[in-house]
């Protein structure tokens, strides 16, 4: 116990001898202009370390004469120049000297048990410790050894206290020792961690994270910030480039891209291409970027028209059938510009402006290789506005659009990017997202827009239509309602053979309705022809606003003729395919009888009900026949006429006997009173 006590007593004595506040050497400075350094300031990132090793928590239970450690949100704020000046160092420390220096020797003293224990040849059960070092614990003079003041360096270094980590150093750890059976790795777990302030020290202190390899375009250190940047260690990536000179514009590829690239790939493959500014851009705390990206955008280095981010796709875009539909090999390359208006970043954007504003520095054409099959694609600014970026951050996405549009970008420009399906629009995109001030803004910056066509996905095939068709295709209804004052009209051409009304009075959704209400002061002439669509498709909302209207127009005495419901009730198809269509199909057709109180509307005719036995419409004909619009002593069975839709006569016998069920339809018609002549 005494030598204990001497050893312990020892390892204090020299450890109060060195000085934990040296002089450190003068920090890197990167190229850059001091005016550029931001007054904003960075939140320490709280990263929780996943070791299971002793902590500063430790102290604070094992050590009474060690206070506890400061709460994260006790910790002082960083700024960029912070670490361009070594100003942290002069902030209050985690914990006192003298406690750092405690907790330093009790771990000195628990590594000689523990390596006591493992070279103890008695019995696997003790009854007591031994504390006599091992040789291998201790140096020349009686002080540890410098693999273990090396590990608690690892520990400590990972456990992200300063202090300690100072008083380590000061021991004699060396925070750049490499040996062949062994390689510390204080540095490598600092950086993980996201602990900026241990790595800046041991930076500081002769650490390193590699050498330097020729041919190669970058640095370890550059790497090390690539890898920050997407962890999101803001203080970190500030420190590793204000500080320690790490270049801010580094990229990365994946390594199986050259070879994806020069062979044939059996199934399909997108390799994301990777860099600082792109792990930037993905951040959530917009403020703490925004004071690194002022820092970055006063580098002289610096290009807003630089290709940081990518995307490789060996299989999303095919050929012309000159070609035999054969895939290309499609690289996205994004701009830096393009990748801060897709991250919603609207200051980034107009500073970046400000440096490059001229369309024609990112507005570049496809570079294709045809007999390669490859084709790079530089996705422009104005198409980087995703539904992901209208949705996230709309109000910053709109005032990136106004910065666009104020600079004179290319907005009718139709790219496919690599969050696209096929070929898209900005309109298209805002549509999708259903941004109605953008949809205003573009259209009124170029109004004939409005009726150029745009692609769009629909049952899984891409679409061809108006901007107002796609609106109401994907039910967005303030979108709609621009779209409308904006000169999109009912008369217009939309798609499968119908006008724009009568598409609406096929959609299901609140915006083909709403619209509908709108579109019918602007043509009543086609209102019958949208009934009739509206129960076909047994939309029982358009159905009743279009009923609804023709009342209106019937009280004005604007109505010359009802139209034909109860035949266009009968003329529908696939009534009964299950139980659900087969219940909305009765709703529908007791509410029309529920509007025709007055019984005003005509009887179906004779070939509307021939049409419905032979298209098996049993259930549209149970009930007109319970309700008593059908009468069934009117049908005799042996009468003909031409069912609409055919070309030659049939007698109702006839009609029934085409059907799979014939019986079922005869016992119907005979249960009714059907006379046979």
């Amino acid at each position: 116990m005494s030598h204990a006590g001497s050893s312990e007593g020892g390892v204090r004595d020299s450890m109060a001898s060195l000085s934990l506040n040296t002089q450190q050497p003068a920090p890197l400075r990167l190229p850059m202009s001091p005016v550029t350094l931001p007054p904003a300031t960075l939140s320490r990132m709280g990263t929780v370390s996943s070791t299971k090793s002793s902590s500063v928590s430790s102290v604070r239970i094992r050590s009474p004469s060690i206070g506890p450690p400061s709460s994260p949100s006790s910790k002082p704020r960083f700024s960029v120049a912070a670490f361009t000046t070594g100003a942290y160092e002069n902030q209050a420390p985690d914990i006192t000297s003298e406690q750092a220096r405690t907790e330093i020797a009790r771990r000195i003293d628990e590594k000689g048990i523990l390596s006591n224990r493992k070279g103890s040849t008695g019995s696997s059960i003790m009854k007591g410790f031994s504390f006599k070092r091992s040789n291998t614990a201790g140096t020349d003079n009686g002080g540890p050894s410098l693999e273990t003041l090396n590990q608690i360096l690892e520990e400590v270094a990972q456990e992200g206290n300063l202090s300690l980590v100072r008083a380590v150093v000061a021991l004699g750890a060396d925070p750049a020792c490499k040996t062949k059976k062994c390689k510390h790795e204080a540095l490598a777990k600092a950086t993980v961690a996201g602990h900026a302030r241990i790595v800046d020290f041991l930076l500081r202190n002769s650490a390193s994270y590699g050498e330097v390899r020729l041919k190669v375009r970058f640095k370890p250190i550059d790497y090390a910030l690539l890898s920050a940047a997407y962890q999101g260690h803001a203080e970190l990536v500030s420190c590793l480039i204000a500080s320690h000179g790490a270049n801010p514009m580094t990229e990365r590829w994946p390594r199986e891209i050259e070879e994806t690239q020069h062979y044939w790939a059996e199934t399909q493959l997108r390799l994301p291409k990777s860099s600082v500014l792109d792990g930037i851009s993905r951040w959530d705390k917009v403020d703490d970027g925004m004071s690194i990206m002022k820092f970055i955008m006063g580098s002289s280095r610096f290009d807003p028209t630089a290709m940081v981010s990518g995307l490789f796709d060996s299989k999303s875009e095919l050929q012309s059938a000159a070609y035999q539909y054969r895939p290309w090999q499609t690289t996205y390359e994004v701009s830096a510009l393009a990748c801060f208006v897709s991250a919603g970043w609207a200051d980034t954007v107009e500073e970046m402006l400000a440096l490059k504003s001229l369309p024609k520095d990112y507005e570049k054409e496809d570079d294709v290789q045809q007999h390669q099959e490859k084709r790079t694609r530089f996705v422009t600014p104005v198409n980087s506005l995703s539904k992901e970026t209208w949705k996230k951050r709309p109000e910053d996405a709109l005032r990136i659009l106004h910065l666009l549009v104020d600079r004179g970008f290319d907005f009718s420009l139709a790219q496919r990017t690599q969050t696209d399906n096929g070929l898209r629009t900005p309109l298209g995109r805002a549509i999708s997202a259903d941004a109605a001030q953008a949809v205003e803004l573009i259209l009124q910056h170029k109004p004939a827009l409005v009726r150029e066509e745009i692609f769009f996905r629909r049952n899984n095939k891409e679409t061809k239509a108006l901007p107002f068709v796609v609106a109401l295709a994907l039910d967005r209804l303030e979108v709609s309602r621009v779209l409308l004052r904006s000169g999109a009209h009912p008369r217009d051409p939309a798609i499968e053979g119908l006008n724009i009304l009568q598409f609406a009075a096929s959609e299901t959704g609140e915006a083909a309705t709403a619209m509908i209400m709108e579109m019918l002061p602007m043509a009543p002439e086609l209102t019958y022809e949208a009934l009739d669509i509206a129960i076909n498709r047994k939309n029982k909302q358009n159905v009743r606003v279009l009923l609804d209207f023709i009342s209106a127009a019937a009280a004005r005495g604007e109505i010359a003729a009802l139209p034909p419901a109860y035949d266009s009730i009968l003329l529908c198809t696939e009534t009964d395919k299950d139980i659900e269509t087969k219940f909305r199909y009765a709703e529908l057709i007791d509410m029309i009888y529920q509007w025709d109180a007055g019984r005003v509307l005509h009887r179906p005719q004779l070939p509307s009900i021939l049409n419905a036995i032979r298209k098996d419409n049993y259930a549209g004909m149970e009930k007109l026949m319970q309700l008593g619009i059908v009468s069934g002593k009117s049908l005799v069975l042996n009468s003909k006429a031409r069912p609409t839709g055919e070309s030659g006569e049939w007698t109702v016998l006839e009609c029934c006997e085409t059907t799979k069920r014939s019986s079922d339809w005869l016992a119907l018609l005979r249960y009714h009173g059907a006379p046979l002549y």
